[in-house]
């Protein structure tokens, strides 16, 4: 039995570390087997808990809020649920303030918003940059 041993220097502590959370965060917020083998649409309403800002960079470095989810009572009206997921932004325009009405998808693994309830005149969401001469979606900066 060899029992060579091994050092990790601090950016291979720090990638191992990332990985972690990483399949933590995927592990918790995992639907249901059912949902995931009988087709059914993995979209959910919610409400942002606290500011779901910018990503620093899509691929290795979105941002994340949790969420609470809505669910219908019976009478055709929505209340919090007691469930909360954790929702990832990897847009790097696009934040979106705490106590938001959502809209998000599982997509690769995690929540990702794919509409909001941001107003024309909303410093988290706006549309139309003269700026930019053209449509353009800015948030969490102040707006066009």
């Amino acid at each position: 039995m060899n029992t060579q041993g091994y050092t990790l220097g601090e950016k291979a502590m720090a990638q191992i570390a990332r990985t972690v959370r990483e399949v933590s965060r995927r592990v918790r917020n995992m639907p249901s087997q059912r949902a995931r083998y009988t087709g059914q649409q993995l979209r959910r309403q919610a409400i942002l808990q606290s500011d779901l800002l910018a990503a620093v960079d899509t691929l290795t470095d979105p941002s994340t809020a949790q969420a609470t989810i809505l669910q219908g009572n019976g009478s055709g009206d929505l209340e919090l649920s007691d469930i909360v997921v954790t929702v990832v932004n990897r847009f790097e325009n696009i934040s979106i303030d705490a106590d938001t009405y959502v809209k998000i998808e599982w997509i690769d693994g995690e929540w990702q918003p794919y509409a909001a309830d941001c107003g024309p005149q909303s410093e988290s969401f706006s549309f139309g940059s003269a700026s930019a001469g053209g449509p353009s979606a800015s948030a969490g900066i102040g707006g066009p």
